[in-house]
């Protein structure tokens, strides 16, 4: 893969954060909600969320529970929302 494909670490959490975002949306989730289903403090939730506004990666959780949390939670609410619409 080309270098200029690649993407950088910061940019495949941003898009992980903007999929979960956009999921957690469509499921009315709240912004409570949205944090409460990582189990992190508040003030951790908006380092995290800071991401999206390129400020520094937070040390905590590390990054690669992170990911694996964010993949796992989107899932479930992608998942959760096809099989109501799937009975509709």
């Amino acid at each position: 893969m080309p270098a200029a494909d690649r993407l950088t670490v910061q940019e495949l959490v941003r898009r992980q954060l903007h999929l979960f975002l956009r999921a957690a949306e469509q499921r009315g989730l709240g912004a409570e909600d949205q944090r409460r289903r990582f189990r992190l403090s508040r003030d951790d939730w908006q380092r995290w969320l800071g991401v999206l506004d390129d400020a520094p990666m937070p040390p905590h959780p590390a990054l690669p529970l992170m990911l694996r949390h964010l993949g796992y939670v989107t899932h479930r609410l992608v998942g959760n929302a096809d099989d109501d619409t799937a009975y509709s």
